[in-house]
């Protein structure tokens, strides 16, 4: 049976549980919570449960969570994108035989990797920095025949704008849907938490113009230690966004009642999915993990039918670095083996 009830944390320090000496602290057990508007998974959900792991890329012009340069220019974001060597991170992938990648597009910044004549259009020139390369449409050419899914993550607009802002970005959104059809298999959208259900509905149209049956996750942002129980953002939504900063989920078997809990949350409605970063924090860094940790936490995944994104810092040339494909390599012959 595929679990998608229950969720919860340990903190980092779990690593604990993969060497001596070191204890696992900060847990808070919740109990589930009795099924609430259930609703059955969406079929097209089963590859991204059967690939048990994949990877995912924030390849900006600025590290993530910082600010872009200050004298970042749409020239210089060509010529960035530009460097990026498509046909050799597919062969690292391939080697790694990795299920799925996603790229993102581009962040609230408007940087893009992608043109878009609606965003030009629509928000006019100075508003943001296109590329004239398509990158996603490149990366489609060279992974999909190798059998490795691409997904994409571009944000919503959340809260921000008036009702005809999000109008003009949808249009963004369904011009690149519709370019890139059944290329794409799924979409991780962050800042998502929109206005109604009306709002939901309008940027899944946009979302999914070019693709009807590409999945869909709606981030509103790291999950936290919490007894509250953890809904879908939206019914529209296929898999849960995961976004994972600090507190990996784990989870355990009651001794008395042998009753399955997460630690944390509960959980319900959405094929159980996590995302976070390998490196020191998202797109940049050293491995922050042990391999043993990087290949139990998704194995303890698997084990309760949930599938682990691992985000992955990329050099300047698109390429993944060497000490991370180590790691990934350790990871893929475990867990693909």
């Amino acid at each position: 049976m595929r679990r998608r009830d229950f969720l919860g944390f340990s903190t980092a320090a779990i690593a604990g549980t993969f060497g001596a000496g070191t204890s696992v602290i900060q847990m808070c057990f919740a109990e589930s919570s009795p099924a609430t508007g259930d609703r059955a998974l969406n079929p097209n959900t089963q590859w991204l449960l059967n690939a048990k792991w994949g990877l995912f890329s924030h390849f900006l012009p600025k590290l993530s969570g910082g600010q872009a340069s200050n004298n970042m220019t749409e020239e210089m974001w060509n010529k960035k994108v530009n460097a990026f060597e498509v046909s050799r991170l597919a062969d690292q992938l391939e080697k790694l035989k990795a299920p799925y990648f996603f790229i993102t597009i581009g962040t609230r910044d408007n940087y893009f990797c992608s043109p878009n004549r609606a965003f030009e259009k629509q928000f006019g020139p100075g508003k943001g920095a296109l590329t004239e390369r398509d990158l996603v449409a490149e990366l489609a050419a060279e992974l999909i025949p190798r059998g490795i899914k691409l997904c994409a993550s571009l944000p919503a607009l959340g809260g921000d704008g008036t009702v005809e802002t999000q109008k003009m970005y949808q249009q963004v959104i369904a011009e690149w849907s519709n370019r890139w059809g059944k290329s794409i298999s799924a979409w991780w959208i962050d800042d998502g938490k929109l206005a109604d259900r009306a709002a939901y509905v309008a940027y899944n149209d946009a979302f999914k113009a070019g693709n009807r049956d590409a999945l869909i996750a709606y981030n509103t942002g790291p999950l936290v230690l919490t007894y509250n129980l953890k809904e879908p953002t939206t019914d529209l939504e296929d898999f849960f966004a995961g976004q994972v900063d600090w507190y990996l989920p784990t989870c355990a078997v009651r001794a008395f009642d042998k009753k399955e809990f997460w630690v944390g949350p509960s959980f319900h409605g959405d094929q159980l999915h996590f995302l976070t970063f390998l490196g020191s924090y998202w797109g940049t860094g050293a491995p922050r993990f042990p391999d043993d940790l990087v290949v139990g936490w998704t194995k303890h995944t698997n084990n309760y039918s949930g599938t682990i994104t691992w985000d992955v810092p990329l050099n300047n040339s698109g390429l993944i670095p060497k000490e991370h494909f180590r790691q990934l390599t350790v990871l893929s012959k475990k867990i693909n083996s």
